[in-house]
């Protein structure tokens, strides 16, 4: 195991995996060096001084090492639990009834707007083809008050209308 604590940065590292956030921690350390079985502190100067580092044994890593270990887990469990909520929230918000409503209509828009064209005056279709895509159109319309709306909201299970064949 390779641990790394740097307390001004509010920065733990945990086998290269680093995160940053608040932590209690030793009041003179600069950082925490551990790899495998051995390790050290590096304290910040005091008055102009340098003190020593000191050295970190098997025998502390239960002590001194392991409650940064069990912060970094438990902080990433945290991380982890919030991006999960904020995953199924939006994954709510996608399949919420108004999310639902709002992309079958702009389906539905869609499919209206490709057939414009064939509602200008001076598009040749005969009066049957110009009332089929009339029938088409009022079907997209009405599609969101049909019973069951929105459905999976214009996916594969919405009940399309069929443009009719000109």
């Amino acid at each position: 195991m390779r641990v790394t604590v740097v307390p001004d940065d509010n920065f733990i590292s945990v086998n290269g995996e680093g995160l940053v956030f608040p932590f209690p921690h030793e009041p003179d350390m600069h950082a925490l060096q551990w790899a495998e079985t051995a390790g050290h502190i590096e304290y910040k100067p005091q008055n102009g001084v340098m003190p020593a580092n000191r050295p970190l044994g098997e025998e502390d890593f239960a002590s001194v090492v392991q409650p940064y270990v069990t912060l970094h887990a438990q902080e990433k469990a945290r991380r982890t639990a919030e991006e999960q909520a904020e995953a199924q929230r939006k994954l709510d918000e996608y399949n919420s009834e108004p999310a639902r409503f709002e992309r079958l209509r702009a389906e539905r828009d869609a499919r209206i707007a490709a057939t414009d064209y064939l509602m200008t005056s001076d598009y040749p279709l005969t009066d049957t083809q110009r009332a089929a895509v009339t029938a088409y159109r009022t079907a997209l319309r009405d599609l969101p008050a049909q019973d069951g709306a929105p459905w999976d909201g214009g996916g594969e299970e919405t009940p399309w209308p069929v443009m009719p064949k000109l």
